[in-house]
């Protein structure tokens, strides 16, 4: 695949992408760099949404709620995860209280995670008997694709999103996540909930408790960089909800924090230059020397496009789009048996 150009990826991933089962979508299924025409600075116009609170109670600042939502190469355990989807698949997971269904067979596209995992198992080194439990053991093949805040994937990768309702799934306190970039000399790193190195041997041994891969995607070839979370065991799932108050207000919280942002007049220049792609990869390698708002925005974002500039029709955008959550029906939380 580094042979070939990221013209003809992305031309392919296009092509591939109108058939998918969007029932189970991965943020990276459409590898566009999100350029719309007009895209500028008009005037910026996002409902009122309540204040992001504190858990203590009262105002948080902006710099905390973009703290609160930063994922960085060395910070990356997120044990509470959201993903969108369409209000049909919400309707499906509803009645059949199954939230890992789609694996790498299903549909017509493989996406990049399923991809690089098949080049990963074949490849002799660091990095294959990891992927090849990832891509044949039984209880870690089915896959749903989630990042630990709404907002940073509700417009989706490409030009269209994925849904309009919203799941959230709670890992069990015994997972563990690993960060996976196929271009790594060491690929996988694995981490528990505290924070910990867990070995590639432990890993090895206990395979069933891989709750999610965070899979980091920065080739230069790639059209945009990109992350995001895959949820892989449903025994590391403790819980996983859809019309909850928890979950509106979640959403509620990234609206508030939206406009927060919209109001501060973030600095942009970067985001419109050749400079714009080393700035979001350095924001998530957590190494970024520059203490500014950019930086801190960057660091909560799942991919690096121009759409999620914090330019103030983008950042509309963004708002109307959460503004649209649906629950889709009365709140339905499923809990593992203890």
């Amino acid at each position: 695949m580094r042979g070939l150009t990221a013209i003809a990826v992305m031309t392919a991933i296009t092509a591939c992408a109108a058939a998918i089962d969007r029932s189970e979508p991965s943020p990276a299924i459409a590898a566009s760099d999100g350029r719309d025409a007009g895209v500028g600075d008009a005037a910026l116009a996002i409902d009122a949404a309540p204040a992001v609170t504190a858990d203590g109670g009262g105002p948080r600042s902006l710099d905390d709620a973009l703290a609160a939502r930063a994922v960085t190469d060395d910070d990356f355990y997120r044990p509470v995860l959201y993903t969108w989807s369409t209000p049909e698949a919400a309707a499906s997971l509803r009645a059949s209280h199954q939230l890992l269904v789609a694996t790498a067979a299903t549909g017509t596209f493989v996406s990049p995670l399923n991809r690089s995992l098949a080049v990963a198992a074949r490849r002799p080194g660091p990095g294959q008997a990891v992927a090849r439990l990832l891509t044949t053991h039984p209880a870690l093949v089915r896959r749903r694709y989630a990042w630990p805040a709404p907002f940073a994937t509700v417009l989706g990768l490409g030009r269209h999103g994925y849904g309009t309702a919203l799941v959230r799934i709670e890992l069990a306190p015994a997972a563990w996540i690993g960060r996976f970039d196929p271009a790594a000399a060491e690929p996988f790193r694995f981490v528990d909930r505290a924070g910990a190195v867990v070995s590639i041997a432990d890993v090895v041994a206990a395979p069933e408790r891989i709750g999610a891969i965070f899979h980091v995607r920065t080739e230069p070839w790639l059209a945009a960089p990109f992350r995001e979370y895959v949820v892989c065991s449903a025994a590391m799932v403790a819980a996983w909800s859809i019309g909850t108050t928890a979950i509106a207000e979640q959403v509620a919280d990234d609206r508030a924090m939206v406009a927060q942002l919209a109001a501060a007049s973030p600095p942009r220049s970067s985001w419109s230059s050749a400079r714009a792609r080393a700035a979001v990869i350095d924001a998530w390698s957590g190494r970024a020397t520059r203490d500014e708002l950019g930086v801190r925005w960057r660091a909560a974002l799942a991919f690096g496009t121009h759409r999620y500039r914090p330019a103030p029709t983008n950042l509309a955008a963004i708002d109307a789009a959460l503004a649209a959550y649906d629950p889709t029906g009365p709140p339905l939380e499923i809990t593992a048996a203890p």
